[in-house]
């Protein structure tokens, strides 16, 4: 295709934050936008679908672990956002070595491909909240926490590591691949993104469903988390991609709203009136008590500003949840502006 001046590529784009990523640079004057995924886990639904037949896009089926799926996968890119990884709490301790080998081999394969390539302004890596869970439970560090946090492994037995390992793994990876290849690479440390098309094994969409069935059952009550819309999350990575500030940088992205996993269903319960005892039960082994990032790198690189409230984004969720509405932007100039 001729006439974009910006060429990106995005991995994972049909999961969740792939997907709303890949929507909203689909819909910036200019870009030219590859979506990459095998769909192990993303869906062809009717979003997908509708993003996948935008002329300005590009859909393309493949595994990223595999080093030879890599034929004919452009190289000259201006932006690539590696969002592809098999996420899920289910998933860490059904599907340990499957998570290991989706957030390890296409991370190595993906940061060999663009090696030497001088159009490349950035390689964005997202990464998680998760690699610092140990060092905040074990040594007591600060919550809200920071960037520097020294990363550490709390038990490479209990299979919920299988995830948070391969991603810490993944920095290293693109860190390394940087330095050595000679591209920019920015790291994001996602913290709760939420949203519609996010699954079915997050905590937001797995309430959602007991809701459905008139179940009200939380694991974790007391568990403090923060968390961020899907939209202001994806207006944050790109701003962070296209800052040249946020070069070589570790950046948290998410809410500095703390709050426990009991008040997140209460406000779950209220974007339908419902008012119902809950059954509270304890967290699964290995899960961390507090979790809540500082903002304040990402503020200070980027000027960010979360535009949507909990109360909007639980509300369109719910939406997306209960009754089955298509998943739209809130505030559609949001990404556009960035």
């Amino acid at each position: 295709m001729q006439g974009y001046s910006t060429r990106v590529l995005v991995t994972g784009a049909a999961g969740f934050l792939g997907f709303h990523l890949a929507r909203a640079l689909a819909n910036r004057p200019g870009f030219e936008v590859f979506c990459v995924d095998n769909f192990v886990r993303g869906t062809a639904d009717a979003s997908w679908l509708e993003l996948a037949s935008k002329p300005n896009v590009h859909a393309v089926q493949m595994d990223l672990g595999e080093p030879a799926d890599y034929v004919g996968l452009p190289q000259d890119m201006d932006y690539v956002y590696h969002l592809a990884a098999l996420n899920g709490t289910q998933n860490f301790y059904e599907r340990p070595m499957d998570v290991l080998r989706s957030c390890t081999l296409p991370t190595m394969f993906l940061a060999d491909h663009f090696k030497g390539q001088k159009r490349l302004k950035r390689f964005l890596y997202a990464g998680t909240s998760e690699a610092y869970a140990s060092t905040v439970t074990r040594f007591g560090w600060a919550v809200p926490t920071g960037e520097d946090v020294p990363l550490s492994i709390d038990d490479i037995f209990n299979p919920r590591w299988s995830y948070a390992a391969s991603k810490m793994h993944g920095e290293v990876v693109c860190a390394q691949a940087s330095r050595q290849f000679g591209y920019d690479a920015t790291i994001i440390r996602y913290h709760n993104a939420y949203g519609p098309r996010m699954g079915d094994k997050h905590v937001v969409p797995d309430f959602f469903e007991r809701m459905r069935r008139g179940e009200y059952v939380l694991h974790g009550f007391a568990d403090t988390r923060s968390f961020i819309y899907v939209d202001d999350a994806v207006r944050a990575t790109i701003l962070l991609a296209e800052t040249s500030a946020a070069a070589a940088q570790v950046v948290n992205v998410g809410s500095a709203d703390e709050m426990t996993i009991h008040d997140l269903g209460r406000a779950m319960m209220a974007t339908r009136s419902v008012e119902a005892p809950i059954v509270l039960l304890p967290s699964p082994q290995g899960s961390v008590r507090r979790r809540a990032p500082s903002i304040d790198k990402l503020i200070r690189l980027t000027n960010f500003e979360a535009k949507i409230s909990l109360e909007e984004g639980l509300a369109v969720t719910a939406d997306y949840y209960l009754d089955g509405k298509m998943c739209g932007p809130i505030k559609p100039d949001a990404h556009l502006g960035v």
